[in-house]
């Protein structure tokens, strides 16, 4: 196939190509504001502290979003950035996150960040599939018209390693703890 661009700028000889457009997009910091997409408001969660880990999965403070795609959406991606570090000397640090739709986890997406002296940022992206069989270990969807919770929830591995999250322990050749905005977002795509 030959591809043509035009003195006026036009291409031409692109037949048969798949095009991905983007219906709805938004990423922004959890700090309460109210984001409108084409099915509603959605109010994202207001993160004022850090979140500390312990032995038992809680859910991650700020990663919760009820949402629903614009029609004809064939895939949704979920994205939630947050920084991830350690409250005290120990020289390694393990957490485990899992990615739920609802009450179920999709199984293929579970993560773990482990290091000594961690901190830093961790940007978790998850593509959910709409359209032919649903699939937990993938999270694809057979279909979705109505909202759907997605969440991230996380434990650490023992308190022998622990971690918190949404603070930065170093900073300006010191330490403390400075609070640091998750950030969460979607993106609606048509292929």
């Amino acid at each position: 196939m030959a591809v043509t661009i035009n003195g006026d700028g036009a291409v031409t000889g692109l037949s048969n190509e798949i095009t991905n457009e983007v219906l709805e997009q938004f990423f922004y910091p959890c700090n309460g504001e109210t984001v409108t997409t084409s099915e509603g408001d959605i109010t994202l969660a207001n993160i004022t502290a850090k979140q500390t880990g312990t032995a038992s999965y809680v859910e991650v403070t700020g990663s919760s979003i009820a949402y629903t795609p614009p029609a004809n959406t064939k895939t949704v991606i979920y994205k939630f950035s947050f920084q991830h570090s350690h409250p005290n000397s120990n020289t390694l640090h393990i957490s485990h996150f899992k990615f739920f739709i609802d009450s179920d986890e999709v199984l293929h997406s579970r993560t773990t960040v482990c290091a000594e002296d961690i901190g830093g940022h961790v940007n978790f992206e998850w593509p959910i599939r709409i359209g032919g069989s649903a699939d937990t270990n993938s999270g694809r969807l057979a279909s979705w018209s109505s909202d759907k919770t997605l969440k991230i929830t996380y434990r650490v591995h023992t308190v022998n390693y622990p971690t918190i999250l949404h603070t930065a322990n170093w900073w300006d050749g010191s330490t403390g703890e400075h609070l640091s905005l998750p950030r969460i977002g979607i993106t609606a795509l048509t292929t």
